[in-house]
């Protein structure tokens, strides 16, 4: 673990962007002896609770679930296992009704801590619970696959959409490195596309201060620069399993969970290429679809943002179009989820506005052009990047046809009032004239 950044957990500090910090998670464990330890490491964060949730799906438990209940059984502790039950024979997902299975099942047992053991969902229903709850909790983690093991929010399906819940991050990040080696080899693309984001997440974020006076930490939005060397100067390296490569990558994904935390929204590490997902994951519900990996479909989002903004920073003189007044609802198949879409795109209107005004002043987009430059990176290096690691590079990679995919980036950016790369490309028309253009030269 990074030592400079290891003496910022557990403690509130000053940042260079002028507010205090607080970082609650206290402990980051990865190594050999990580599930070992975990029975200090309670006595140390929780100051001696005794009885332990330890929650996993059929999966993970195979993977460390069971070793995790023995270890803690035999540190003294009350251990509580509970399973997430399979999804019509799929894995589990982080919606509304597992969500109520869960805390029943955790509530009747009357846990003084939850412990999860897994990566995504088994780690966002399991902080989602123990938030609920008023319990603390910690995760054993089980793939590199994602940034949110050590973020306070959640990503869930509710009634259909999908929401942000902000919760409570983990008192305690686990890993043995081994395990996290030998997971699927998708699971650990996934937590690629998932970290590479972040170039695209931090241009969103830079936009948004120029054109929305929104607040910008340069410390949080460069967190996790310092591990990049170790996976992205060869990203074949993670295909091959090579340890100092899949240490770098989790690494990256924990501090960029963190990034999350210490500034209390999701703009460190996401913006215009995860709405890309979360689209592709509503309409596959509402169309009986299946859907790939998070981390996957941000990958595509990622090589998209890329691709607009590459089309953005060539324009020097831009017009502002103008831009639908509603949402197609007949696309958001069912009514709650068009309404719910419906408010978010509403909301977003005055924004649209502001960033129109600012747009037209000739002098601001210069400046916006020479800051958004250095950061972002141009598409076909994206694209050789989740070439080598083995991650999704076409609509067909996550299951769906070149016009659902079209589909899917026409109406992205009407499921949350948060502007981004996406909104920006409707607002100086790139979009929707050049959607075709797009998707034939990167996704077909």
């Amino acid at each position: 673990m990074d030592k400079e950044l290891g003496g910022l957990l557990g403690t509130r500090f000053n940042c260079e962007c002028g507010r205090r910090h607080e970082l609650p998670v206290r402990e980051f464990v990865y190594e050999a002896g990580a599930i070992e330890a975990l029975g200090p490491l309670i006595e140390r964060c929780t100051g001696g609770v005794r009885r332990v949730a330890v929650v996993a799906d059929t999966r993970t438990q195979a993977v460390c679930g069971a070793a995790v209940g023995d270890v803690l059984a035999d540190a003294g502790y009350d251990v509580e296992s509970i399973l997430i039950a399979d999804l019509h024979g799929k894995s589990p997902k982080c919606d509304d009704e597992t969500f109520q299975t869960l805390r029943r099942a955790i509530g009747s047992r009357k846990p003084h801590l939850v412990v999860a053991v897994g990566s995504g969902v088994v780690n966002d229903l399991s902080k989602w619970v123990s938030f609920d709850l008023g319990l603390p909790y910690m995760v054993v983690a089980t793939a590199a696959s994602m940034n949110g093991y050590s973020a306070a929010n959640v990503a869930p399906t509710v009634e259909g959409v999908k929401t942000l819940i902000e919760a409570r991050p983990p008192l305690a990040v686990l890993a043995r490195p081994t395990i996290i080696a030998a997971a699927p080899a998708q699971m650990t693309a996934a937590g690629f596309g998932d970290t590479i984001a972040k170039f695209f997440s931090r241009a969103d974020w830079v936009t948004n201060t120029l054109l929305l006076d929104e607040y910008y930490c340069p410390f949080c939005a460069c967190l996790i620069e310092r591990f990049e060397h170790l996976f992205l100067t060869r990203p074949a390296d993670i295909a091959e399993g090579k340890t100092e490569a899949i240490d770098g990558l989790f690494e990256a994904l924990f501090w960029a969970g963190v990034a999350m935390t210490l500034v209390g929204t999701s703009a460190p590490a996401s913006g215009g290429e995860h709405l890309l997902s979360h689209t592709l994951d509503m309409v596959a519900d509402t169309r009986g679809w299946g859907h790939d990996l998070h981390g996957r479909q941000v990958g595509l989002g990622t090589l998209l943002a890329a691709a607009l903004y590459d089309r953005l920073l060539a324009i020097e003189s831009p017009t502002v179009a103008e831009l639908p007044g509603g949402i197609d609802r007949s696309w958001w198949a069912g009514e709650r989820i068009a309404d719910a879409v419906a408010a978010q795109y509403q909301a977003k209107q005055p924004v649209y506005r502001l960033a129109a005004e600012r747009i037209r002043d000739g002098r601001f987009w210069e400046s916006l052009r020479q800051r958004i430059g250095p950061i972002v990176i141009a598409p076909g290096r994206v694209r050789q990047w989740l070439t080598d690691v083995g991650g999704a590079v076409r609509a067909a990679d996550v299951g769906r046809t070149p016009d659902e995919f079209r589909q899917a980036i026409l109406h992205a950016h009407e499921m949350r009032k948060r502007f981004s790369i996406i909104d920006f490309a409707w607002l100086i028309g790139i979009l929707p004239g050049a959607v075709d253009e797009i998707v034939e030269q990167w996704f077909a």
